[in-house]
C-alpha cells in the first residue's frame, strides 16, 4: 500500500473547492492478493451459508464459517476443516443446497497442503455421502465436481460424465461443457474439445474468454505452440480481448517447454497491450517451469515478483504445491524471497515451520534431506528450532521412521530430547501389537541418554506389555535388557497396577522386589483403596513407600536400582508423613460417614507394618471424622502416632491493619478509648482513610484528637490531607498544609499526581507564578523514563486541558506549563497533553496558529492529537492545503491506509459524500473490515443513521467488503426506529447487489411488518428448531407404569429427604429394570453429593452420563467443574473436555476452571508450558488459540503467583508473535490494577496501542470497587479514549463504576460530576443504571436532586450485549481467584 497515497494526491477529491492544486505524485495501481480465483467466490458463499456470524446451535454453519475465515487470511484451508465438515455431514445426514456447494468447492486447490490423491479420495468421500443422504443436487454441483476434478487431476471421462447427468434428469449448461472443454484440453485432446464446441454451438451457447483459455492449454499440451499463440488473434476477431489469464496460460505452456525466448516475448506483448502481469500469473510460470525440470530460469521470474499485500500467503501457497510436485529447492527459493518478521530490537522471528512440516507431510524426502534444511535454517539464523519443530511434525504424523533418526541428530548437536518425545511412538508400537519395537524404542531411548520416567511407563510402556494374571518376569527380564534399572521397573508397573486399581498384583510384584516406591503414587494408592478395600496390599505398598533408602553398602542387585535409578525414585522421597497423608486422602475422597468404616482395616495393616504417621495427620482426620469419630479408630491412630515422624507446622501471618474495614477501626478505637489504652497510632491510620474517602468533617475532627494527644502527623498524611482538600474545593486549606509541610519537611517532594491536582486548582483561581514555583520545588528525581506511567501522563494532559480558558492563561502560559512537565519529568508528551497545545488554539479560533501547533507536535513527538477536530475543520472551511498538510502528516505516523479510513469518516461526518467516495476509489484500496465494523457500530450506537447510510452507499465497490454486515447494521437502525419502509428498502437493496440475505435477517425483516401489519413479500424462513440434545440423551419412551411411577417417586423423595445413598440405590435398581432416569434428575443427585461433598461419587456419574451421551445440566455440570477445580483435579475436569461444545466451554469458562485446577494441583508451570505448546503449533488456528486462552485463569496466576511473572511474560511475547494480544491485555490488567503504571505502559505501548481488538478492562474496574481507589479510572479512561474502536458502552461501564466507587464514599456531588462530564462523550443508556439509581437515592439522603431521567433497562439491552462482548474482558476475566 506504500503508493496508495505519498502526498498530494487527497487533493484530487477536492474538485469543488475553491482551491485547486495539482498533485506532485502519480497514484500507483496496486496488484491485488494474489489467491486462487475460487478464493473469492468461496468466501461470498461462505457469507450466504454462515451470515456473518455461525448461528447458535447449527455445527456445520460454524464450521463453514470458520473455513471461511481461514479463506480469507491465507487462502487456504487444510484437510482437519474438511473432516470436520465431513464428520458433520455424516452426523447430521443434511446439508443444504448452498452448504454442499460450498464443502465441495473447498475440495480442490484451497487444500494447497494435500497430495492431489487424498483430494480425490476426499471428493469421493463428500460425493457418496451427499448422495447416501439424499442431499438435493443441482446442476451447480456438478459443475463445481467438474471444477474440482479439473484441480485435483482427476482422471474421468467427460462422456461417462454427462451420461451420469443425463440418468439424473439434470440438464448440462454452458459451465458444465467450458469445463468438459478444459478437461479435454488438460489431456491435450483438441478433437474431444472440439466435439464438445460443437454441442455448444448446436444448442446456441456463447463462447466465451474462458473457452479459448482452454484451447491455448490444449494446444500447448499438444504440443502446438504455434496454434495456442495463434488462438490470441481468433480472440480478437471475435471481439474479445485477451486477458491477463489469457497469456498466463500461454506464458505456462511456453514454460513447461523451456521456450524463454518465446515466453519473454509473450511478456513483452502483454507490455506493449498494457496487460499488467501480477504476482498470480509470474507464480503459475516458476511452477511449470519447476515441474518440468527448468529450474534453470526460475531466478529471472522470481526477480519479478512484487513483495505486495498478500505476497506471504500467495508465496507459502506456492510452496506448498512445490513440495508436493518433489521440487523442493525451487520451494526453498521461493522460501527466501519471503520477508522475516523481526521484533522491535530486530531479533529474527523462528520462520520456515510450515516448508518443513510441508516435507514431512508430502512423504517425499528422506532424512537426509529434511535435516539438511534445518542446518541451512540454523546456519542462516531463520530457526534456531527447525529441527525440533520436524521432530513435533514427525511425532504428530505418526512417522515414526523420521522421529527416531531425527533425535538421534538433535542430541548429536547438543540438542535436548525428553521422555515425552517417545509417547507417539509407543502409541503407534501399541497400536501395531509390535512388542520388539517397543523394545527397541526404550533402547534408543536410554541410548540418547533420556530417563524413562514414572508417567512414561505408567501410560505407555506397561499398558502394552503387562497381562493380568501373567508373569511378569519375562517383561521385566526384556525391560533389564533394554537398559532400565529394576527400581524404574517395579516403580512403573506398581503405577500400572494402581491406575487399574488392582493393588492386589502391586503388592504381589513388591513381595519380590524390595524395591522403594515415590511416594508420588500416594494419591493413586488411596483412590485404589477406596475403590477396592484391600487393606493388606494397600499396606504392602505404602511400606515401600516410607521405607528408608539402603547405604551403599546394599548391593545394587538387591535394589534393582543402580545411582540413576535411585535418583529418579528418590525425587519424591522427602521426610514427609506419608502414611498420614495417605489417610487424609482416603479421608477426604469419601464423606465422613463412610469414612469411619472405611479405614479401621488400613489402619490396622499399617498397624502391623509398623507405619508410623504424625500427630499433624491425626488431627487433621480427626477434625474431617468429627462426630462420626469412635473409639477403635482413636486408639488405632494413637498408635501410629507413637513414633518420630512429625511435621512442622505451617507459619500464618497475622491479618494486616490495611485488611480491616473503616467500621472494624473505629469500632477497635472505641474499645481502645474504654479501655484507656494508647490509640494514636490507630487514629493515625483512621485519618489516612478518612482523607483517602475524601471525609473532611472526619479527618479534621480526628486530627484534633492527634493534635490534642501531640501525635505527629507524617508527610504522607499531610499529602493525603492536601489532596482531600483540593478535591473538596477548599484551597486554601489545602495551601495552609502545603506551606505546614514545606516547613516542616522543606527537601520533601510530593508525588507527580499529587502536585498536579494541586497545581490544576491553583491555575484555577489566576495563581499561575505561584503554579511554577510549586512544580519547581516538587519536580520528580531521576529521569523521564523513572516517571513516565499512565497516571502521570493523564493528569498531565488532564491538568493542561483544564487551564485552557481560565483567567490568565493564554497560549504561551499552556506552551510554558507543558515545556515545565516535561523539563521537570512529570510526564513524556502524550496526546492528551499534547492536544491541549492545539486545543488552545481552536478556543480562540485561531486555526493557522493550530495548525502550525499540530504540525510542530507530529515531527517533535510523533503524535497527531486533535486530528479529527482539525480535520472537521478544515472540512467546513473547503481548505484544502491546510486538510494536505494534515494528511501528510498523518500518513507519516499511522500510515496510507488508516489515514484515508480517517478521512472518509470525517468527510461523511460533514456531509461531504461525493468526495468521501472518491478516496474510496483509490486504485489498490481494500476493505478495513474491523474499522468498518467499529465505525458502523458506533454511528448505530449514536443514532446517527444517515451517516450509516451514507458510508454503506459509498462502499459498496470497496474490493473485499463484508457488505453482508453492513446491510445488517443498518437494518438494526431501521429496526430500532421501526421504519418499515426503510427496512424493506435494505431488503431491495441487497437483491440489487445479488447479495443473497441470511435466514435470520428475513425472519427478523418479516416479523417487523408483521408487527406492523404490512404484507410479507417473501417466504418467511421457518424459526429455527431449539437445540436438542443428541438421541442418546433422550430418555427412553417405555410405557409408564404404575410401579415405574413408584419406583421414581422413590428416587425423588430420597433426593427430596437428602438421603443419597438410597438415591444412588434407587437408580441402580431402575437402570437394572431397563428405565434411565431424565438428565434432571441425575443432574440433581450430583448437586445433592457435591453439596455434602462427595466429589469422587459425584464425578463418576457424570463420567458414566457424559460417556452414555448426556452431561448433568449445565449448572450443575459448572458447579462440578468448580468443584474439580477447586480440589486441583486436573484429569477430570479434562475428561469432560472432550464432551462439551464451544458454546459450553464458553459459558462454563471452561479453559479458566482448567487453568484453577492447575494451580490449586500446584502444577502452574506446567499449564503455562502447556499454553506455550499450543502457541508452538501449526496446525491450530490464531482464532482458535484466542477463543480458548483463559484470561481470567492468567490473571489468578498473576495475582497468586507473582514469581511466575517472567513466564507470564514470556508467554505474553510468543502469543503476540501470531498475533494473539490477550495475554498482553492480561499483563497490562495486571500491572494497571498494581499501579505499576510505568510497566503497565510498557505493555501497553509494546502490544496493544495498535490494535483494533476491544481492550479487556474488567479487574481494573474490579480492583477499583474492591479497594475503593478511584484513581485508577481517570488513567484508564485516557486509554480508552485514545483508541478509536472503543464502543460507547465500554466507556459506561467505568464511568459507572467510578459513579459506584465515588457513591460508596459519599462523594455525591464528585460522582454527579462525573456523570456530567461523560455525557461530552457518551449518553445516559451507556450507564449502568443500578449505579445511577445508587446516584439518585445518595443524592435524595442529602435533600439535593438527580438533575436526569434513568433510563429504562429495556432500551439498554443493546448495550450490554456490546459491552458484554467488548469493552470488558469476557466472563472469564473474572475467573482469575482459584
Amino acid at each position: 500500500m506504500a503508493s496508495i497515497l505519498i502526498s498530494r494526491p487527497v487533493i484530487r477529491i477536492f474538485s469543488g473547492f475553491k482551491h485547486i492544486l495539482s498533485p506532485r505524485y502519480e497514484v500507483t495501481r496496486i496488484p491485488k492478493l494474489q489467491t486462487p480465483l475460487v478464493n473469492l467466490s468461496i468466501v461470498r458463499s461462505a457469507q450466504k451459508a454462515v451470515e456473518f456470524a455461525p448461528q447458535a446451535g447449527q455445527k456445520l454453519d460454524r464450521v463453514l464459517y470458520r473455513i471461511d475465515s481461514e479463506i480469507r487470511r491465507t487462502g487456504r484451508i487444510s484437510r482437519k476443516e474438511v473432516e470436520d465438515v465431513i464428520g458433520e455431514l455424516k452426523y447430521t445426514k443434511f446439508a443444504s443446497g448452498t452448504q454442499s456447494l460450498l464443502v465441495l468447492r473447498c475440495l480442490g486447490s484451497l487444500l494447497t497442503e494435500e497430495l492431489p490423491e487424498v483430494r480425490n479420495k476426499l471428493v469421493q468421500e463428500v460425493w457418496d455421502t451427499l448422495l447416501k443422504f439424499n442431499v438435493p443436487l443441482d446442476i451447480s454441483h456438478y459443475n463445481t465436481l467438474l471444477r474440482v476434478y479439473i484441480e485435483n487431476g482427476h482422471e474421468f471421462s467427460p462422456i461417462e460424465f454427462l451420461s451420469a447427468l443425463e440418468k439424473a434428469g439434470i440438464e448440462p449448461n454452458r459451465v458444465t461443457y467450458q469445463r468438459l472443454i478444459l478437461r479435454y484440453c488438460q489431456l491435450g485432446d483438441i478433437e474431444g474439445a472440439s466435439k464438445i464446441l460443437e454441442f455448444m454451438k448446436e444448442k446456441e451457447l456463447p463462447v466465451n474468454e474462458y473457452v479459448f483459455n482452454s484451447l491455448i492449454i490444449g494446444h500447448a499440451r499438444a504440443n502446438d505452440m504455434e496454434s495456442a499463440h495463434g488462438v490470441l488473434g481468433v480472440m480478437k476477431t471475435s471481439g474479445l480481448t485477451p486477458s491477463a489469464e489469457t497469456y498466463m496460460n500461454l506464458m505456462v505452456g511456453y514454460a513447461e517447454k523451456g521456450d524463454m525466448e518465446s515466453l519473454e516475448k509473450v511478456i513483452k506483448e502483454c507490455e506493449s497491450s498494457d496487460i499488467l502481469l501480477q504476482n498470480r500469473e509470474y507464480m503459475e510460470v516458476i511452477y511449470a517451469l519447476a515441474s518440468k525440470g527448468h529450474g534453470q530460469h526460475i531466478p529471472a521470474f522470481i526477480e519479478k515478483l512484487e513483495k505486495v499485500f498478500g505476497y506471504q500467503q500467495d508465496a507459502m501457497n506456492l510452496i506448498y504445491r512445490l513440495i508436493n510436485a518433489g521440487c523442493d529447492e525451487v520451494a526453498y527459493q521461493m522460501f527466501e524471497t519471503m520477508p522475516v518478521p523481526q521484533n522491535h530490537e530486530g531479533e529474527i522471528a523462528p520462520v520456515g515451520t510450515f516448508f518443513l512440516r510441508q516435507l514431512i507431510k508430502s512423504g517425499l524426502y528422506s532424512v537426509v534431506t529434511i535435516v539438511q534444511y534445518c542446518q541451512k535454517m540454523k546456519r542462516e539464523g531463520l530457526n534456531i528450532y527447525a529441527m525440533e519443530r520436524c521432530l513435533q511434525f514427525a511425532l504428530v504424523m505418526g512417522r515414526a521412521e523420521l522421529a527416531l533418526p531425527l533425535m538421534r541428530v538433535i542430541v548429536e548437536d547438543g540438542g535436548t530430547v525428553r521422555s515425552h518425545y517417545f509417547w507417539p511412538v509407543f502409541v503407534l508400537c501399541s497400536n501395531e501389537g509390535d512388542q520388539d519395537k517397543l523394545y527397541r524404542t526404550i533402547s534408543e531411548m536410554l541410548a540418547l541418554e533420556v530417563p524413562v520416567s514414572l508417567e512414561t511407563c505408567r501410560e505407555y510402556i506397561m499398558p502394552s506389555l503387562l497381562e493380568k494374571d501373567k508373569d511378569e518376569e519375562p517383561v521385566i527380564l526384556k525391560l533389564k535388557e533394554s537398559g532400565m534399572t529394576v527400581s524404574s521397573i517395579i516403580n512403573g508397573s506398581v503405577a500400572y497396577y494402581l491406575g487399574d486399581n488392582d493393588i492386589v498384583s502391586a503388592a504381589h510384584l513388591l513381595s519380590r522386589y524390595k524395591v522403594k516406591i515415590t511416594n508420588m503414587l500416594r494419591r493413586d494408592l488411596a483412590e485404589a483403596y477406596v475403590k477396592t478395600n484391600e487393606a493388606t496390599a494397600a499396606a504392602t505398598v505404602l511400606r515401600q513407600m516410607v521405607m528408608e533408602l539402603p547405604g551403599k553398602d546394599t548391593p545394587p542387585e538387591t535394589l534393582g536400582a543402580g545411582e540413576e535409578g535411585q535418583e529418579e525414585v528418590g525425587s519424591g522421597s522427602t521426610s514427609k508423613d506419608v502414611g498420614g497423608l495417605f489417610l487424609i486422602d482416603v479421608a477426604m475422597m469419601l464423606r465422613p460417614a463412610d469414612a469411619i468404616s472405611c479405614l479401621p482395616p488400613v489402619l490396622q495393616a499399617m498397624k502391623a507394618q509398623g507405619i508410623n504417621i504424625s500427630k499433624d495427620s491425626v488431627t487433621s482426620l480427626q477434625a474431617r471424622l468429627g462426630e462420626h469419630l469412635n473409639e477403635d479408630v482413636v486408639n488405632l491412630l494413637n498408635d501410629l502416632s507413637s513414633g518420630e515422624l512429625t511435621l512442622q507446622p505451617i507459619a500464618r501471618d497475622s491479618k494486616p491493619m490495611s485488611h480491616y474495614t473503616v467500621a472494624d477501626l473505629e469500632h477497635r478505637l472505641i474499645e481502645l478509648e474504654i479501655k484507656n489504652q494508647p490509640r494514636s497510632v490507630l487514629l493515625g491510620q483512621l485519618l489516612s482513610v478518612y482523607c483517602r474517602m475524601k471525609n473532611v468533617e472526619k479527618a479534621e475532627e480526628t486530627m484534633k484528637k492527634l493534635e490534642a494527644l501531640e501525635y505527629p502527623i507524617t508527610p504522607g498524611q499531610h499529602v493525603l490531607l492536601i489532596e482531600m482538600y483540593v478535591n473538596d474545593g477548599q484551597l486554601e486549606k489545602a495551601l495552609n498544609i502545603y506551606e505546614l509541610l514545606r516547613q516542616k519537611e522543606p527537601e520533601i517532594k510530593m508525588i507527580p499526581s499529587k502536585v498536579l491536582k494541586l497545581a490544576g486548582a491553583m491555575i484555577s483561581k489566576g495563581m499561575i507564578e505561584e503554579t511554577f514555583k510549586l512544580l519547581d520545588n516538587n519536580a520528580p528525581e531521576g529521569s523521564s523514563e523513572e516517571h513516565d506511567d499512565a497516571t502521570g501522563a493523564f493528569m498531565g494532559g488532564s491538568f493542561l486541558t483544564n487551564a485552557i480558558g481560565k483567567d490568565g492563561v493564554t497560549a504561551d502560559v499552556i506552551q510554558q506549563l507543558f515545556d515545565k512537565l516535561i523539563e521537570k519529568n512529570y510526564m513524556k508528551p502524550v496526546a492528551l497533553a499534547c492536544g491541549a497545545l492545539i486545543k488552545v488554539h481552536l478556543s480562540n479560533d485561531d486555526l493557522p496558529a493550530a495548525m502550525d501547533a499540530f504540525e510542530k507536535v507530529c515531527k517533535d513527538y510523533n503524535i497527531t492529537a486533535v486530528k479529527h477536530e482539525l480535520t472537521l475543520a478544515c472540512i467546513k472551511l473547503e481548505d484544502t492545503e491546510k486538510l494536505q498538510k494534515i494528511m501528510d502528516l498523518s500518513i507519516s505516523v499511522h500510515g496510507e491506509m488508516n489515514s484515508l479510513y480517517d478521512l472518509v469518516f470525517a468527510f461523511i461526518e460533514c456531509g461531504k459524500v461525493r468526495q468521501a467516495k472518491k478516496i474510496l476509489e483509490t486504485p489498490g484500496l481494500r476493505a478495513r473490515h474491523q474499522r468498518l465494523e467499529n465505525r458502523c457500530k458506533r454511528l448505530l450506537e449514536d443514532n446517527r443513521l444517515t451517516e450509516l447510510e451514507q458510508l454503506v452507499a459509498i462502499t459498496k465497490d470497496v474490493f473485499d467488503i463484508d457488505r453482508n454486515g453492513m446491510f445488517m447494521y443498518l437494518f438494526e437502525g431501521y429496526r430500532r426506529k421501526n421504519d418499515c419502509d426503510k427496512a424493506l428498502g435494505v431488503w431491495t437493496t441487497m437483491q440489487e447487489e445479488n447479495i443473497e440475505p441470511s435466514e435470520s435477517f428475513l425472519r427478523e425483516l418479516g416479523q417487523l411488518l408483521t408487527k406492523h401489519g404490512r404484507e410479507v413479500p417473501f417466504v418467511m424462513p421457518a424459526a429455527p428448531p431449539p437445540a436438542s440434545p443428541p438421541p442418546t440423551q433422550t430418555p427412553a419412551a417405555a410405557p409408564v407404569t404404575e410401579p415405574v411411577a413408584s419406583s421414581t417417586s422413590t428416587y425423588k423423595q430420597a433426593l427430596g429427604n437428602k438421603d443419597f445413598d438410597a438415591a444412588l440405590q434407587e437408580k441402580r435398581r431402575l437402570e437394572k429394570s431397563g428405565m434411565k432416569l431424565s438428565v434432571t434428575n441425575e443432574s440433581k443427585l450430583i448437586e445433592g453429593l457435591l453439596q455434602e461433598s462427595r466429589l469422587p461419587e459425584a464425578t463418576k456419574l457424570a463420567r458414566e452420563m457424559a460417556v452414555a451421551g448426556q452431561l448433568p445440566l449445565m449448572r450443575i455440570m459448572k458447579y462440578l467443574l468448580n468443584k474439580l477445580s477447586s480440589a486441583g483435579d486436573v484429569d477430570a475436569v479434562k475428561f469432560f473436555d472432550q464432551y462439551l461444545d464451544e458454546n459450553q466451554r464458553r459459558s462454563m469458562s471452561y479453559n479458566n476452571r482448567l487453568c484453577n485446577a492447575y494451580m490449586n494441583a500446584g502444577r502452574t508451570e506446567e499449564f503455562l508450558e502447556e499454553l506455550s505448546a499450543v502457541a508452538d503449533k501449526t496446525d491450530v488456528s490464531a482464532a482458535n488459540m484466542k477463543a480458548k486462552f483463559p484470561a481470567g485463569g492468567i490473571m489468578g496466576i498473576l495475582q497468586h503467583k507473582s514469581e511466575l511473572l517472567p513466564k507470564v511474560s514470556a508467554l505474553v511475547e510468543k502469543y503476540a508473535s501470531i498475533g494473539i494480544i490477550a495475554p498482553a491485555n492480561c499483563l497490562w490488567m495486571h500491572h494497571f490494577r498494581e499501579e505499576q503504571f510505568t510497566e503497565a505502559k510498557e505493555v501497553y505501548d509494546k502490544y496493544l496501542a495498535k490494535s483494533e481488538d476491544n481492550l479487556m478492562f474488567a479487574s481494573i474496574n474490579q480492583k477499583a470497587r474492591d479497594s475503593s481507589n478511584v484513581n485508577l479510572l481517570p488513567p484508564l479512561l485516557e486509554i480508552l479514549n485514545s483508541r478509536p474502536s472503543t464502543p460507547q458502552a465500554a466507556k459506561g461501564i467505568l464511568y459507572s463504576c467510578w459513579v459506584d466507587v465515588l457513591t460508596a464514599q459519599e462523594k455525591y456531588d464528585e460522582a454527579l460530576g462525573v456523570v456530567e462530564g461523560s455525557l461530552k462523550s457518551i449518553s445516559l443508556q451507556n450507564f449502568n443504571t443500578t449505579a445511577l439509581s445508587r446516584l439518585k437515592e445518595g443524592l435524595a439522603s442529602s435533600n439535593k436532586t438527580f438533575p436526569y431521567t434513568i433510563p429504562q433497562k429495556e432500551a439498554r439491552r443493546n448495550r450490554q450485549n456490546v459491552s458484554s462482548s467488548s469493552s470488558s474482558s469476557s466472563s472469564s476475566d473474572n475467573e482469575g481467584k482459584p
